[in-house]
């Protein structure tokens, strides 16, 4: 089983942990492919271990193969660089989001009919055991028919969140190619994600998004925004999405969802562990749905083994794209009132006064953020 790395710096260091800290012999990491790999944290141990580098795809596959293509890039990358690897008979596991664009999606999407090979997107809470076996509760009924799903994150970001790779973070569009970065489509696309993912009808499968109501704001300068807050319908059950990069203070993600029988709750900074509260007053304890965030990787490596789909494709993420794109057509972009943004010297990050406590009073209630 061969594999190649495309892109080995930021979020793709965990991606070099994970193949040099294997112990599969007949997996071969058999090349990187990163144009900037002299700025990689880990390109000291990938030379140590006689990992050949390129600059380019087309220069790997004029020399080696790969059975196996990981794609950590930038988004606007993920279609080219997909579909190229898909054409030199690689199968691929790409990292969320899918791409910007459904279009985009789509032409993905026909590459693997072309080819015959999959494309698997990775969201690492799809592959997690912990919300599989809670997606395989709520197909078979154990938890009731779904209610309502709600989800918050405060993750503030820095100027130099905003400041890597190549100028692309926070915009809209550069250079003519769509982008569509903000938190909801990158940084917190897996919460998103994953309440249309468990609402899919099949475990490989996402719900679709219907009505949407939705408020988008930015502190930073940005083109796109850093804060939003989304009431929408999938299946017809009512979900609420709130996260922000410009509040005060950090809270990472938590949710509750409703069910006839149970509320499954989760707080990352509160034992991080997903759990369903039974209205007789059980309770079923389905693990860290942060556990082995790599695992997405070896699924893969054992889907191929098996000939069998991964469980979250470029299809199973289409639905996520789709609502990120009526977003950018839909849901207008309002700056913070400017009386209110602060600058920390300290942390090097803009930041909204009372932008927090508005969060989770918005959290509480399901209502759009009132700015």
């Amino acid at each position: 089983m061969k594999i190649l790395l495309v892109g080995a710096g930021g979020y793709a260091s965990g991606y070099v942990k994970s193949l040099l800290g294997q112990t599969d012999s007949d997996v071969i990491w058999e090349g990187v492919v990163d144009p900037y790999f002299s700025s990689c944290d880990k390109k000291e141990d990938i030379a140590a271990a006689g990992i050949p580098v390129y600059s380019t795809m087309e220069d790997f596959y004029r020399e080696r193969q790969a059975d196996l293509a990981i794609i950590c890039t930038p988004p606007f990358l993920h279609r080219e660089q997909s579909i190229c690897a898909l054409s030199h008979g690689s199968y691929v596991l790409c990292e969320k989001p899918a791409a910007p664009t459904v279009e985009d999606v789509r032409a993905m999407l026909e590459a693997e009919k072309k080819y015959g090979k999959w494309i698997a997107i990775g969201y690492q809470w799809s592959f997690s055991r912990a919300i599989q076996d809670l997606k395989k509760d709520i197909l078979s009924g154990v938890l009731g028919g779904p209610l309502s799903f709600k989800t918050a994150i405060s993750w503030p970001r820095d100027l130099a969140y905003y400041g890597r790779g190549t100028g692309w973070a926070g915009k809209i569009s550069k250079d003519g190619v769509i982008i569509l970065d903000s938190i909801a489509s990158n940084a917190c696309a897996h919460y998103l994600h994953n309440m249309l993912f468990l609402l899919g009808d099949r475990m490989d499968t996402s719900a679709e998004v219907s009505e949407i109501e939705a408020s988008c704001f930015r502190a930073n300068n940005i083109e796109n925004f850093d804060t939003c807050s989304i009431k929408m319908k999938a299946n017809g059950i009512p979900l609420y999405f709130i996260a922000s990069h410009a509040a005060k203070k950090k809270k990472n993600p938590e949710f509750i969802y409703q069910f006839e029988n149970a509320s499954v709750e989760f707080s990352q900074d509160e034992g991080a562990e997903i759990k369903a509260i039974f209205r007789d007053g059980t309770v079923k304890y389905y693990g860290d749905p942060f556990k082995n965030t790599f695992t997405k990787l070896w699924d893969c490596v054992d889907a191929i083994r098996e000939g069998i789909l991964p469980i979250c494709t470029a299809k199973t993420a289409l639905p996520h794209v789709k609502l990120i794109e009526r977003m950018y057509h839909e849901v207008p972009i309002h700056d913070f009132p400017n009386e209110l943004i602060r600058f920390d010297d300290e942390k090097q990050r803009f930041f909204v006064e009372g932008l927090y406590e508005k969060i989770y009073m918005a959290y509480n209630s399901e209502e759009l953020l009132p700015f």
